[in-house]
Parts: C-alpha cells; sequence; structure tokens
C-alpha cells in the first residue's frame, strides 16, 4: 500500500538508483535486508507475530514529515519518510516482539535512501585542505585558491568525485552488514560504524594526497588521468580490507537471538485488531497525500513583485538599459536556468555602480526548487573563467540584523565581490535549511508572498576590499529597508 499511494516518491528513489553511481548499491539493499533474515531464520520462526497499534507511531511521524518534505520540495527527507512508514507498516502487523528481533535488518532498508549529496562540499572542504597541509608538511609550496591549488610541477583542484562521498557510502553499507554477522553486542556495532565513518574521510585525503606526490614527483606524467581513480579504487580496497581484518580480532560467538519475549497466541487470532489496524494504516497512509493536494495551492505563482521592480533609494537610482544586456556581455553575473522570473538591475550613486539580480521560482517542482545546489554564483557553462575564490559571512545593519554570504569571484582578469541571500517572504536567510523551513511555514499559513535568491555585487576597483564590502552592506540594507515594508501576500 505504501508503495501504491506514495508511488511519485519511490520511483524518484529507483529513478536515483539508476542514475547515480553513487547510488546504484540501493538495487541489492531489500534483498541484503531478506538474506540478514533468512541466516537467522530458525529463530525467528520461534516467534508469534502479532498486530502492534504502536506501529502507526511512525507511520504518522513519516506521514507528516513526507508532507513537510513535499511542500517544502525536500526529496531526500521526502524519501526518508516513506521508508519510515514502510517499517512502521511492518511493525503494525509483525508487532514489537518480532520487530524488535528484527531491528538491524529492518534498520538496513534505511540505506535505499540515497542521501549524502549536502556532505560533498564539506568533504570537497575537507580533501582539500587536508591534501594541501600534508603537502605543505613535506615541505612542497602549494598555492591555493578554493578548492584549486597550484604547485611547481602542475595545477589540481578537488572536483565532486574527488570528494570520497562513494567511498564513504560504500563503507558505512558494508560496515553495517559486517556489524550485523560479526557483533552481538550494540556497543560493538555501533563502534564498528563509527570507525566505518571515519576512517575512509581519512583515507581519501591520503588517497588525493598520494595521488598528488605521484604527479608531483613524475613530472605530471603519473596519476594525472583515469589512472588515478584505479590507484584511488585499490587504495579504499585495501583500506576496507584493513579494517574488517582488525575488527575480525573483536569478532562475537555467533548470536542466538532471545526468544523470551514470545508473545501468547499466534498472528491472525484477532482478526478484528488485524482489520482495524489495516484501516487504521490506510487512512494515515491516504490522508498525507490529500493534505499536500490542498495546501500546495499556497505556493506562491513567481512573479518578482512590481514593488521589487520600481525599488529606489535616496542615494542610489537605477540606470536603465544595462538590465537588457545578454548574459556575460558584462564581466559578470548570476544566472538560474529553472527560475521561472529573473531580473537584473543596476543602481549607481553618481560614482560607483552595483548591480542586483532578483530570481524567483515560483510553484517548485523537484530540481527547480529555490534552494538548490544547482542555483550557484557561477554558471557551470562558465566554470572556467570564473571560480569562487574566498568566502564569508557579513551582518547587516538593519533591526534583525541578518547575515548575508559575501563572496569573492575572480576570472577575466577582474575581481568582484558578490552578496547574496534567500528572501522569503520577509525574512532574510543565507542558512539552507533554515530557508526550506521558513518556506514550509509560508505555505502551512497560507501566505503566497513572493520567495527570491537576492544576488547584489560589484566589481572591485584597486582590489580595494573594505570599502567595496562597506557600499554593499550601505546598499543592502537600504534594499531591506524598503522591501520589507511591501505588505505579504495572502
Amino acid at each position: 500500500m505504501s508503495i501504491g499511494v506514495f508511488y511519485g516518491t519511490w520511483a524518484s528513489i529507483v529513478e536515483i538508483w539508476g542514475r547515480t553511481k553513487t547510488y546504484t548499491h540501493g538495487f541489492v539493499i531489500a534483498p541484503i535486508s531478506l538474506w540478514l533474515i533468512w541466516t537467522q531464520r530458525h529463530h525467528w520462526l520461534r516467534l508469534k507475530p502479532t498486530i502492534s497499534y504502536f506501529g502507526l507511531l511512525p507511520i504518522i511521524a513519516g506521514g507528516l514529515l513526507w508532507l513537510a518534505a513535499n511542500l517544502s520540495h525536500v526529496l531526500v527527507v521526502e524519501q526518508l519518510a516513506v521508508v519510515i512508514m514502510l517499517v512502521g507498516a511492518l511493525w503494525l502487523v509483525l508487532g514489537n516482539t518480532v520487530t524488535y528481533a528484527l531491528l538491524f535488518p529492518l534498520s538496513f532498508l534505511f540505506f535505499m535512501v540515497p542521501v549524502g549529496e549536502d556532505l560533498v562540499p564539506p568533504l570537497i572542504e575537507f580533501t582539500s585542505t587536508f591534501t594541501v597541509n600534508l603537502l605543505r608538511m613535506t615541505g612542497i609550496p602549494v598555492y591555493r585558491e578554493g578548492n584549486f591549488f597550484t604547485l611547481t610541477s602542475g595545477s589540481w583542484s578537488v572536483i565532486e568525485a574527488c570528494s570520497g562521498i562513494n567511498y564513504l557510502i560504500a563503507s558505512i553499507t558494508l560496515g553495517f552488514v559486517y556489524a550485523y554477522l560479526n557483533y552481538s553486542s550494540y556497543w560493538k556495532r555501533a563502534l564498528f560504524l563509527l570507525v566505518s565513518i571515519i576512517v575512509p574521510i581519512i583515507a581519501n585525503g591520503l588517497r588525493a594526497y598520494m595521488i598528488v606526490m605521484m604527479g608531483h614527483l613524475s613530472n605530471m606524467t603519473i596519476a594525472v588521468g583515469v589512472d588515478h581513480l584505479i590507484y584511488g579504487g585499490v587504495f579504499f580496497s585495501f583500506v576496507i580490507l584493513l579494517v574488517f581484518y582488525l575488527g575480525s580480532f573483536w569478532r562475537d560467538p555467533p548470536f542466538t537471538p532471545v526468544a523470551a519475549f514470545q508473545p501468547e497466541g499466534e498472528w491472525g487470532h484477532d482478526q478484528q485488531k488485524l482489520y482495524l489496524g489495516i484501516a487504521a494504516m490506510s487512512i494515515f497512509f491516504m490522508v498525507w497525500p490529500l493534505s499536500h493536494s490542498w495546501l500546495s495551492k499556497f505556493q506562491s505563482e513567481g512573479h518578482i513583485p512590481s514593488e521589487l521592480i520600481r525599488a529606489s533609494f535616496d542615494n542610489w537610482h537605477k540606470v536603465d538599459g544595462l538590465e537588457s544586456n545578454p548574459v556575460m556581455t558584462r564581466p559578470w553575473e548570476p544566472y538560474y536556468d529553472h527560475a521561472v522570473d529573473q531580473l537584473n538591475q543596476f543602481y549607481s550613486d553618481g560614482q560607483e555602480t552595483i548591480g542586483i539580480h532578483l530570481a524567483s521560482f515560483g510553484k517548485e517542482r523537484q530540481g527547480r526548487e529555490l534552494v538548490n545546489s544547482l542555483n550557484t554564483l557561477i554558471n557551470p557553462k562558465y566554470a572556467d573563467a570564473w571560480r569562487i575564490i574566498d568566502y564569508d559571512t557579513v551582518t547587516l545593519a538593519t533591526a534583525n540584523r541578518p547575515q548575508i554570504i559575501q563572496s569573492v569571484l575572480s576570472g577575466n582578469g577582474k575581481t568582484l565581490l558578490a552578496f547574496e541571500w534567500y528572501q522569503i517572504g520577509r525574512n532574510t536567510l543565507i542558512n539552507s535549511y533554515e530557508a526550506k523551513l521558513m518556506q514550509l511555514i509560508k505555505r502551512l499559513t497560507a501566505d503566497s508572498g513572493p520567495e527570491l535568491k537576492i544576488v547584489v555585487w560589484k566589481e572591485l576597483t584597486n582590489q580595494d576590499m573594505a570599502n567595496a564590502s562597506a557600499e554593499l552592506k550601505a546598499f543592502s540594507t537600504h534594499w531591506l529597508s524598503q522591501t520589507h515594508s511591501i505588505p505579504p501576500m495572502n
């Protein structure tokens, strides 16, 4: 029933399995879970399933989570919610005793959720920092700009493929199975899982360091192409085998599930409880899609309000004509492929010119959301020409003192300073999780006001970062002070 009612979410899980090699293992998670149960079948068959209404708790909690995730378009949470509901349904029909006995194999089902993309940026940052620090400790001079670093022998960059996310997910998945098969105590299982998380992160840093060293020492003739992926795979396999070998020294004797909690009676004797449980489960499955259909109508249509288009200040006046130029004819400007409505405006105080970009995504669809990792300051088409060399957060002097992300961009012989933030109703946010939460609250309160991505920028003159930052702060403060006076839409 869960698969039928939430078919769209389950289909998105399978689609990601087939599209992304990082999550291809998802196809074998359910079979492995069944195999883990099958290996101890002579113990499980001694237990007698009964109906447990406690299983409705994860069904209700998962349903609420699914509704919230679907309204705010957080796919990974939506996918997690349907697995929670699936486990809740199994708990309902199997009962407390059997569910407790099968806790570890049932928990393995959560590996079906293709989670981990949000870990890529911090993993890239860790790998870059780890590699550069080791190179400097080795005595090799390194010049670093973000995730790009240059040695005397050549240049390197840490991209998504180098983040180690594939190694991390594989290690955790294999570590889970290994811990279940070799340890009976929960503290040993938890400890081994912790090792399975820490080791691949450090190992990936060592792998990156060794790849760079091989390239450097061979004058960029070794480990600069596909061969460095092969070396990395061999190294990772060796590390995982070493971890499993060391873990075998603390292996527990084959465990015997305790059958003392075995309930009296047999499953199916109380048919009334069974029918009531299935009826309640069906209701709680159906209520969430219906609620979503009603609440989704409160999403913003996506057009940028005319009040923002006409916005002007005492010292800053719109410069007409610049905003009509094609993308990238000027030194740089942000561009979001999936925005419903975008607007470039330029303001001048007679001496300096500041650009502002507004992007609205309207009634969002999956992959076309306001808060999405694909919405970046640099258009991927021009990633070779521009890069972010530094970023920080600054605080504006408005009443609620919002924080703004400040980035320094370099390319085409120019340096730019850019401020960016999310504007959800009257709330100024930079944290993507807080922005998603605010979107959800807005929709639950029937507020269809604008939800925007805003970028303010200017070109640095004589590399005067302090003055440029001060000017952008003043402009952004004036902008927010005026736009916050626009009444909310309902």
